[in-house]
């Protein structure tokens, strides 16, 4: 008795801890490692809810049922664990492998429900329970489950390997995800085989799911408590720089410059050279001495934003996800929240904001469009488009010069204003 409460208790904690991410999902839709998290413990709930009411034994007609919804939330491990683990390791999965584990876990959904391939609807005694009796392809369904799981538990033994010396803590999860496997691999043989291999554990994968909690929280929390912690350090840092920038604004840029350089060697260095390329087409279209020194100051700042950027996401060699890419989105009203601070910069607070709007309006963070971006945004854009491509990133090389120019013409008139891009290939060109 005092079993089955406990596996109740459990259950209802799972299913809170599921509806939890769903809400996190829902709250921000970018996050879908909330929401593949979230399916996975939903599915894991349907096993312990049913494996209670079994438990109850109750008329035959209703254990074959909850046997039934037992091995669907079983059966739903096969989309549900992988994409568990790509959401933990952060890693991409091929939407064709998402697309072949759906299929293949809605198949046999309907083979549960619909036919007696995979369960017969004759109940039989298992353990004093009363169950339904296996199908032709029930052996071979959970060998296809248990390979499944295998080869992504060794994926993720092969991710935590490469994360080694991040603020996450991965071992609890990878602990848990291994207890629960093996608990699961028990619990079948017990069915099998009519007995209870480890003593005093009558329901090992429940108790595997349990640890498999405990460790996805302790990695989840341990996660996001790194990230903010990270963002708490960089607002504390950038107070202290506003805080210092009264003095002058010499020193303020020598600052900014000293501390973008110490999170990200390519910042610094990129400011001066985007500031003489845009020096470079202001004064080609004739732009008034006060507009220019305008544009050195945004040039030499625009980037200021980029403090809040944790460092496994700015120099991160691969591609970022949705959740990754809503930090680099976001920098620009960073740095106009910093800057905003200070009254001298208050004429090149649009220019900073603006610099990464497109003429076709699919920019950010506003999606303006042609002459509603201030010109100076848009000289600027074109610089530090330019220098971004002339230099090298840790996910691609350098472009030659010939290449940079090729690629301006063609963004001309939807990412880049096309007078601009024209001046500025005129000056470089000479």
């Amino acid at each position: 008795m005092l079993t089955q409460k406990i596996t109740l208790a459990f259950g209802i904690v799972n299913t809170l801890f599921a509806m939890g991410l769903f809400y996190l999902y829902f709250k921000n839709r970018k996050a879908r490692e909330f929401f593949d998290a979230g399916l996975f413990f939903l599915s894991t709930s349907a096993i312990i809810f049913a494996q209670f009411h079994i438990e109850l034994k109750p008329e035959v007609m209703w254990a074959l049922f909850w046997n039934k919804f037992e091995y669907i939330g079983v059966f739903s491990l096969i989309y549900t664990a992988p994409i568990l683990v790509i959401s933990i390791t952060k890693k991409q999965m091929p939407v064709s492998l998402r697309w072949v584990l759906r299929i293949i876990t809605l198949a046999v959904f309907a083979l549960i429900g619909f036919s007696d391939l995979i369960i017969i609807n004759k109940p039989i005694m298992n353990r004093g329970l009363i169950r339904a009796a296996p199908g032709p392809l029930f052996y071979p369904s959970i060998g296809l489950l248990v390979i499944i799981l295998i080869i992504f538990y060794i994926y993720m033994i092969m991710m935590i390997k490469k994360e080694e010396g991040t603020e996450v803590n991965y071992y609890p999860l990878f602990v848990g995800v291994g207890i629960c496997i093996f608990g699961g691999l028990v619990d079948f043989y017990d069915i099998v085989t009519h007995s209870i291999l480890i003593p005093g554990i009558s329901e090992p994968f429940i108790f595997g799911m349990f640890v498999l909690a405990v460790g996805f929280a302790w990695t989840f929390l341990s996660r996001y408590s790194g990230v903010l912690s990270a963002l708490t350090k960089s607002y504390t840092e950038i107070d202290e720089l506003v805080r210092k920038s009264n003095k002058s604004f010499v020193e303020f840029v020598n600052l900014i410059a000293k501390t973008l350089d110490a999170k990200d060697h390519y910042t610094a260095g990129h400011a001066l050279r985007v500031m003489a390329y845009a020096v470079k087409i202001a004064n080609a279209m004739g732009l008034p001495r006060s507009q220019v020194e305008l544009l050195k100051q945004a040039a030499l700042l625009h980037d200021i934003g980029k403090i809040s950027i944790p460092d496994g996401i700015l120099n991160k060699s691969s591609a970022l996800t949705a959740e990754e890419k809503e930090y680099i989105y976001q920098h620009p009203v960073v740095a106009r929240q910093i800057l905003s601070s200070v009254s001298d910069f208050r004429n090149i607070l649009d220019i900073i904001y603006y610099h990464h709007e497109r003429v076709d309006g699919k920019g950010y963070p506003n999606g303006r469009k042609r002459e509603d971006i201030p010109l100076l945004a848009r000289i600027l854009a074109v610089a530090d488009a330019y220098d971004a491509m002339r230099s090298e990133r840790p996910y691609r090389p350098a472009r030659t010069k010939e290449e940079a120019i090729k690629e301006l013409e063609k963004v001309k008139g939807t990412q880049l204003d096309e007078e601009v891009v024209d001046k500025f290939i005129e000056v470089i060109s000479v």
